[in-house]
């Protein structure tokens, strides 16, 4: 089997997040199959930033449901969408 590659957004629930150590936490959670590759931080609007994740993982998942429920366990995120994926 292959990989796919996603881009997810992950949307702190405050302005004052650390958007590096929200990443940590997230990069925690996943299994030792997946790899955030790369994270950009971009403004949403009146201040608030998010995260916009590159992760490598198991071509087996599918689409980013798996990704998405498994950053749900992260505290502090008001939002998480899957963007796009593709195969690696």
């Amino acid at each position: 089997m292959g990989e796919f590659i996603a881009l997810i957004d992950v949307i702190p629930d405050d302005t004052d997040a650390d958007i590096d150590a929200l990443v940590e936490e997230l990069k925690k959670v996943l299994p030792d199959t997946c790899v955030i590759e790369h994270h950009d931080i971009l403004p949403v609007a009146f201040g608030l930033k998010k995260a916009r994740v590159r992760v490598r993982y198991p071509e087996e998942w599918g689409g980013t449901d798996k990704l998405e429920e498994l950053f749900g366990q992260v505290g502090g995120i008001q939002g998480i969408e899957g963007i796009a994926f593709s195969k690696a």
